[in-house]
Order: structure tokens, then sequence, then C-alpha cells
């Protein structure tokens, strides 16, 4: 008799199991939007071209991946973010980036004046 009483009693454990279980979505960003840097494709354009190269998580440039990972600067806090774009000012204005090593055998990346100016437009936080 308590075999049969078993039965109905696990199946109802099953169901109350999976009732609860959250369900998992794909494809959906996990991070919210005001953590995410609001970055104007011009300056995202120039960051692919002149800065990626040596700045991301995959970079063979060990230096220049410390210094800066763009991948890591788009996943960080608002906060670090402005303290990352203060010193992107910074090497940009001083004209310390690239550096004149890399450029001896990579003249194309160069930046272009309205490149300077659309890196330090963004990373001085000032709206055109």
């Amino acid at each position: 008799m308590k075999k049969v009483f078993l039965v109905p009693a696990l199946a109802m454990l099953g169901l109350l199991f999976f009732q609860g279980t959250p369900k998992t979505t794909v494809g959906v960003e996990t991070a919210p939007m005001a953590l995410m840097p609001d970055m104007p494709a011009n300056v995202k354009a120039v960051v692919d071209q002149k800065c990626y190269g040596c700045h991301n998580a995959e970079s063979k440039n060990d230096k220049g991946k410390a210094k800066l990972d763009w991948d890591a600067f788009e996943a960080s806090k608002k906060s670090k973010q402005m303290a990352v774009m203060k010193k992107i000012n910074e090497v940009v204005v001083n004209g310390d980036m690239p550096p004149k090593k890399y450029l001896e055998n990579r003249p194309e990346g160069k930046l272009s004046d309205a490149d300077v100016a659309t890196l330090t437009t963004w990373s001085s936080g000032k709206k055109k």
C-alpha cells in the first residue's frame, strides 16, 4: 500500500522542483546598460583602427594589455571608465600614444589630428 502513495508523491515533488528552477535565457546581455560605456561610433572607429590591436585581452603586447584592455574597459563600472578616460586623454594629448617605437615599424598607426581630436574630446567627457 505504501508504494501506491510513493509514486504520486515523487511525481509531485519532481514537478515542484522543475517549477521552482529559474529559466535560463540565451543571448541576453547581463551587464546593466548604465555600466556600458557611452562610446560614439567615431570614437569606436578610432579605437578599433588605432588602439585595439595592442590594448585587448588577447594581445601579445603584455605592456599594452596591462596599461589598457578595451575589453575590460567596456565591462567596468562607470567610475573606473572615467578614471581610464582621464588617463587616455593625458597620453593622447602628450603624444605618448601610440609610442614612437611602435610607429617606427608601423607608421600607419599614427593618430591623425582628427583622431586626436576625437579621442581627446570623448575622453575629456565634453559633449560636442
